[in-house]
């Protein structure tokens, strides 16, 4: 499937997000967390997290302190409920075939399929292509089942890592890098 062949929710509004959304988007990293990582990740770790935790572990530092070039979305109901955001800026590790990267997208479990996370990514793209960078990468947990997302919207395999960075529960958590050279078709989404 072309990633032109999906078409996102209407029902959603794309939006900058801004220092007053933080507690709503930790609350959907703590519930994404919480239902697509059970099983991967130690229950304990999991079981520990909540919106105060992922604030003060630093979650949202982005807000209170953008970076250039760099930028974060939430996705909003018509009732003013956020039920997903993403963040991208330029990639952070030296990759020339890739000059931006997605560096997080969730979405609340019960909003998931519904053309949310397709919305998200298309602001992103005409994001990064307003930037001039015309190409993305994306890293994910391995084990993440969400990774046909990645897929069905054109995203190619871009490689594997493991890094101190990416240590989570005690251990290394191996990571599949999905890229997209051209933008232009996730844009149009």
């Amino acid at each position: 499937m072309r990633p032109t062949d999906l078409r996102p929710s209407s029902s959603v509004n794309v939006r900058r997000a801004v220092l007053e959304d933080l507690p709503a988007m930790a609350l959907v990293h703590v519930n994404g967390w919480k239902t697509a990582y059970r099983g991967m990740m130690p229950d304990e770790l999991l079981d520990r997290l909540t919106v105060e935790s992922d604030i003060a572990s630093g979650f949202g530092s982005g807000l209170k302190e953008r970076r250039p070039e760099a930028d974060q979305w939430v996705a909003q109901t018509s009732d003013g409920a956020i039920v997903g955001y993403a963040v991208a800026g330029p990639n952070r590790d030296p990759n020339p075939d890739f000059a931006g990267e997605l560096e997080a997208i969730y979405v609340l479990d019960s909003h998931r399929g519904h053309g949310v996370g397709t919305v998200l990514v298309r602001e992103v793209a005409r994001f990064l292509l307003s930037t001039g960078r015309s190409s993305m990468i994306v890293w994910v947990l391995e084990q993440n089942p969400y990774r046909r997302f990645y897929e069905r919207r054109g995203g190619a395999p871009a490689g594997k890592r493991i890094g101190e960075s990416h240590r989570l529960g005690g251990g290394p958590v191996p990571e599949v890098g999905y890229g997209w050279k051209d933008l232009r078709l996730l844009a149009n989404v």
